[in-house]
């Protein structure tokens, strides 16, 4: 898919969610109500004026932006209890968990409710009534990467989305106007989260963008939709590489923006989160002109936070917030390097190749551990590296044909060591076999694999009669029938010793593979016809001769000599390059005939497939630093941390 067409399906992504913003938001009608979760989920949140929807990265997500909770690697916890103004009790409890790699689900209730408190009349005087008041929203979360979804698997970058169906409820007793007031009822959230850079998030969350209404003894409200935008920047630390790139502190900028509906006033909420340490957090923050701060521990998995968060600027409104959370095991952080060329199993005819790849660092949960100074090898020499992208470019060697296989490492200054290979076939190249000719790959598979050779211009002569001489070689070397370490003897009265194939006549003859003539002749530069090569070839083979009772071509009658053979190798599929049922069998076999033939035998076609194999037979050319290297895998990235 192209660039310009991935581009089109990220801004239609874009542009659905939008549209259903704007679609709701259009629609106002009487009693709407506001939203049940306004006073704020989670003491972090709180203490950075709740913005946190560019954030979204623990199972504060699921009330915040569920898209967050995509990117979870283990399952999260989430909780908070606080008292506002000393009347009502204000309790959160979520979780997130991760179904896959690409996605994970969330569960969540938001709690409000009063004791008991005294009702009074509209003249202020008690009525001597007793009433309690509540109210829920529970939540179902889902969010993944955008990628996941079968139409934008090619989506050019990372994108998540996330959704909320949430039951809303509320409701009390005490007098049958409190009781007439209970109602429930079901509202949705839409979401997404996208990566930037590699400093900088930004959220959406549509809150209740499906409307959503309660429904009461004899009325219904509808649910006031809201439109939150948010971003996170990273300021200081190794992200953003704005300032001090191996300190490892961290300072985060949040902003979010509610877009409300109703005529509503739109809220701004900003925050600043500072990690002098990766147990520590410091947080101020302004929630539509409030002033809030907080602090975050973290220590084995848990995490505890605590917010300060007036309200209307009255101090007996102040109220403070105090969560507990549960992060689970600590991600370490990770190098991996990426091999963008060559791809595994690659097959080449050169004789070298550029690798070209880049590292990424997966900074895991804790951001503060910094990587340093990444370095490179490629089969145990050092390239360079660009420290701005960490990208990587070489032109390796690549002796010899046969299986190959290309390591590459990745190391940085905090000593870890990661390790990806690409596995290649290299196969011969001869200069008169152009790309596309007809019998090139049963030339270079055979070739590669040391069956057949070329002649030492570089060329194979592809189209030139085949002799005597050479199929004898062709047999020999393809038994792999080992050559005397000493003069040739006279095995045919017309192959004299210095004979240019006068070793492998005598050996082909030894193992029976050729035979001469009635006279003691071998004559060896004769050149053979097509069906004198059938036959050889089909003896090679072991094909059993077919008994023939009609023409296996038409120009080959069914009482020839080597009917039976070219039958035989017919139906073996070894006569592909007749054409129009007309062998010509008189004619001259030429060299890619014979070894498009001898390809197919059992012996080279055993001998192909082994070369293809790609679960075998690659061997490291050198030996790499021992260090943290867990091995090689099919060809996928391996990886190893400290």
């Amino acid at each position: 898919m192209s660039k310009e067409k991935k581009s089109r399906i990220s801004k239609l992504l874009v542009a659905i969610l939008f549209v259903m913003v704007a679609a709701t938001m259009s629609v106002a009608e009487n009693g709407l109500i506001s939203d049940p979760m306004a006073i704020g989920v989670g003491a972090r949140p709180l203490g950075m004026g709740k913005a946190y929807v560019g954030v979204a990265e623990d199972a504060d997500a699921v009330f915040t932006n569920p898209a967050g909770i995509a990117g979870i690697t283990n399952p999260k916890l989430t909780s908070m209890y606080t008292s506002l103004m000393g009347e009502v009790g204000y309790i959160v409890v979520g979780g997130a968990y991760p179904i896959n790699d690409k996605s994970a689900v969330g569960v969540g209730i938001v709690n409000s409710s009063t004791g008991d408190i005294t009702l009074t009349g509209t003249n202020g005087a008690a009525t001597g009534e007793i009433g309690k008041w509540s109210n829920s929203v529970i939540f179902l979360s889902y969010g993944t990467y955008a990628n996941a979804i079968p139409m934008l698997k090619n989506l050019d970058r990372d994108v998540l989305l996330g959704a909320n169906l949430k039951y809303i409820s509320s409701g009390g007793d005490g007098s049958t106007s409190i009781a007439n007031a209970s109602g429930s009822g079901m509202s949705a959230d839409l979401a997404m989260l996208v990566p930037i850079t590699h400093y900088m998030n930004v959220g959406l969350n549509y809150q209740n963008a499906l409307g959503g209404q309660i429904s009461r003894s004899g009325s219904t409200d509808t649910v006031s939709p809201t439109l939150k935008l948010g971003t996170q920047v990273c300021l200081i630390g190794r992200e953003g590489k704005s300032y001090n790139p191996h300190n490892n502190r961290k300072l985060y900028a949040n902003i979010d923006y509610d877009v409300n509906s109703n005529s509503r006033p739109n809220e701004a909420h900003l925050g600043l989160e500072f990690w002098p340490s990766s147990n520590l957090a410091l947080r101020v923050g302004s929630d539509n002109n409030e002033m809030t701060a907080g602090l975050g521990l973290r220590f084995t998995g848990i995490e505890f936070n605590y917010a300060y968060h007036p309200y209307n600027g009255i101090s007996e409104n102040t109220t403070h917030f105090f969560s507990l959370g549960y992060l689970g095991e600590t991600r370490k952080r990770m190098l991996h390097v990426k091999v963008d060329s060559p791809k595994d199993k690659s097959v080449i005819h050169e004789d070298f190749v550029q690798v070209k790849g880049h590292i990424e660092i997966d900074p895991g949960d804790n951001e503060q551990d910094p990587a340093g100074v990444v370095s490179v090898k490629v089969n145990g020499i050092n390239v360079p590296v660009s420290q701005d992208d960490l990208s990587f470019s070489a032109d390796v060697p690549v002796s010899k044909v046969g299986k190959k296989i290309i390591i590459v490492e990745a190391y940085d200054e905090a000593g870890d060591h990661v390790v990806a290979q690409s596995r290649l076939v290299r196969l011969i190249n001869f200069a008169d076999v152009p790309n596309g000719y007809w019998a090139q790959s049963p030339i270079e598979n055979t070739g590669t694999v040391g069956l057949v050779q070329g002649y030492p211009d570089g060329t194979f002569r592809p189209d030139r009669d085949l002799t005597r001489a050479e199929l004898a070689t062709l047999l020999v070397r393809a038994k792999g029938l080992q050559l005397p370490n000493r003069q040739a003897r006279v095995v045919f009265k017309d192959v004299k010793p210095g004979f240019w194939a006068a070793k492998y006549v005598e050996i082909a003859k030894m193992a029976g593979l050729i035979k001469g003539y009635p006279d003691g002749t071998f004559r060896p530069n004769n050149k053979i016809t097509r069906v004198e090569g059938i036959t050889v070839v089909a003896r090679f083979d072991n094909l059993k001769p077919v008994y023939v009772t009609e023409k296996p071509y038409w120009d080959v009658a069914a009482n020839h000599w080597a009917a039976k053979y070219v039958h035989a190798a017919k139906d073996a599929g070894m006569l592909k390059f007749v054409e129009k049922n007309q062998l010509s069998p008189k004619t001259k076999m030429v060299r890619s005939e014979a070894i498009d033939m001898f390809a197919k035998t059992n012996l080279a076609d055993n001998q192909i497939k082994d070369l293809y194999s790609w679960e075998k037979g690659f061997q490291q050319q050198f030996i790499p630093s021992p260090a943290r290297i867990i091995g090689q895998v099919n060809g996928e990235v391996i990886t190893a941390s400290r």
